[in-house]
């Protein structure tokens, strides 16, 4: 039962000292009244270091060969499994409380398709931004075709179906929350419409819905305070499973995902908070929570407890606004995982198989980037999903994937963090533009701890 865990060298022995004492350092942390920020920036270096010292270290897990560092990992596994457990409730019940404060459908149409509008256009001008850097440096001229990976590919046509339940029972059973987002706003709807006519009727159903996002938020907050000890397991294990022979040799694609990023934050991301009249600095600097927790957990869905506060507590955004497009920048657009990686993967493979990449595909590669970013779930490893319904929407060989799937954990840390900062500037231009941004929380110095 615990063989995975038995301390059979001395590196392992040492691990677990190591990991006791890291995560002894943060719980002093909060009895000393760290920021929350800073607590988990800390327990994202830690495991940094962690990962470097003993990733190269193998052991045996499961009767096959692996990191010794994996034998900490459940330590973020526990906090994922929390975070699955809240985060369905959660948003059902903070997307009917939010549309049901609404006084007309009108208001609900409004905040839709703006929060839609810059979820989609700002993926498609990343995915041609991912296009431009791989294009001009030629990445993939000089890889060889190693490997082979295969993928069953769901059809655009019926990922976009699976929005609309045929169960919400089972979708929420199964941790799916697109569809669970759909119900909620058609019972949001109902409840608007029918709140005109018989508010007596409805009444009972919305402070029921109040009282229970009331606990759901409770029992987050209590969630959160694991936050810092998953991230130093996830970013421990994040480096410590990486194979650094294959990071020198692709090296260079790192260099240019992340280039491609930094470009996309800082002139279409912060840009745009910029031409809406927002303080791009303001916004980072009240945002960071979300920004570390992203960058560590690799998870859009894991982040978005943190996120919602984030935006809620610290930027100023009102509590309908950022409950609808919180959960929905999870799922719809994700500027990195669903527009900059697919672009680059589908260049690389081109170049790599030798395949004219023309003007055409171009074009064809944003619209597969943009409608295949549609419905995207925000977990872990889902940009190898996106990036094989474009690979095969444009005719490449999916099996480019492979050429690059050895460095993805280092890669998503980035991927994620954009993904993340998307929502986030989507969720406060469109609470600008509705009057509902508080402008001297964004703007004062104070930030309020998250986890309080």
């Amino acid at each position: 039962m615990f063989d995975n865990y038995i301390i059979d060298s001395w590196q392992k022995g040492v691990l677990y000292i190591t990991a006791i004492a890291v995560l002894s350092l943060i719980f002093l942390t909060g009895k000393l009244k760290w920021k929350f920020s800073f607590k988990v920036l800390l327990a994202m270096g830690l495991g940094l270091i962690v990962g470097f010292l003993f990733g190269g270290t193998k052991t045996i897990i499961d009767g096959k060969e692996a990191s010794i560092i994996a034998t900490i990992r459940p330590i973020g596994q526990l906090y994922t499994r929390l975070i699955q457990m809240i985060v369905v409730p959660l948003v059902l019940t903070a997307v009917i409380k939010s549309f049901t404060s609404l006084e007309t459908t009108d208001k609900l149409k409004t905040i839709g398709l703006k929060t839609l509008f810059w979820l989609l256009a700002t993926t498609t001008v990343a995915a041609a931004i991912g296009f431009f850097y791989a294009s001009i440096t030629g990445l993939g001229n000089a890889f060889e075709p190693i490997g082979e990976y295969t993928k069953t590919i769901t059809p655009i046509e019926k990922a976009i179906l699976d929005f609309f339940p045929t169960n919400v029972v089972s979708a929420m059973g199964g941790s799916v929350v697109m569809p669970v987002i759909t119900f909620a706003l058609f019972v949001s709807i109902a409840v608007i419409v029918e709140n005109k006519r018989h508010k007596e009727r409805t009444q009972p159903f919305i402070d029921f819905n109040n009282s229970l996002n009331t606990i759901m938020t409770r029992i987050t907050r209590f969630v959160m305070k694991l936050t810092p000890y998953a991230v130093f397991s996830f970013m421990a294990y994040a480096v410590g499973r990486s194979d650094f022979d294959s990071i020198m040799q692709l090296g260079f694609y790192i260099l240019i995902m992340y280039a491609a990023m930094l470009t996309h934050f800082v002139f279409i991301q912060m840009g745009s908070l910029a031409i809406n009249g927002i303080n791009p600095f303001k916004f980072i600097q009240k945002f960071s929570p979300a920004m570390f927790v992203a960058f560590t957990t690799q998870s859009s869905y894991g982040t978005l407890p943190v996120t919602m506060e984030s935006l809620t507590k610290r930027v100023g955004v009102s509590d309908r606004v950022a409950n609808f497009v919180g959960p929905l920048s999870a799922n719809v657009g994700m500027n990195a995982c669903g527009g900059i990686f697919p672009a680059v993967v589908a260049v690389l493979t081109a170049n790599a198989y030798n395949i004219p990449f023309g003007p055409w595909e171009f074009i064809l590669l944003l619209i597969v980037t943009t409608v295949s970013a549609i419905g995207i779930a925000g977990v872990p490893g889902i940009a190898t999903i996106a990036a094989a319904v474009v690979l095969s929407s444009l005719g490449l060989p999916i099996e480019g994937i492979a050429l690059i799937i050895a460095v993805d954990p280092l890669v998503d840390m980035g991927r994620t963090l954009i993904n993340v900062i998307g929502g986030g500037v989507a969720a406060t231009i469109v609470a600008k533009r509705e009057k509902e941004l508080d402008y001297e929380m964004l703007n004062s110095q104070d930030t309020q701890a998250l986890n309080e």
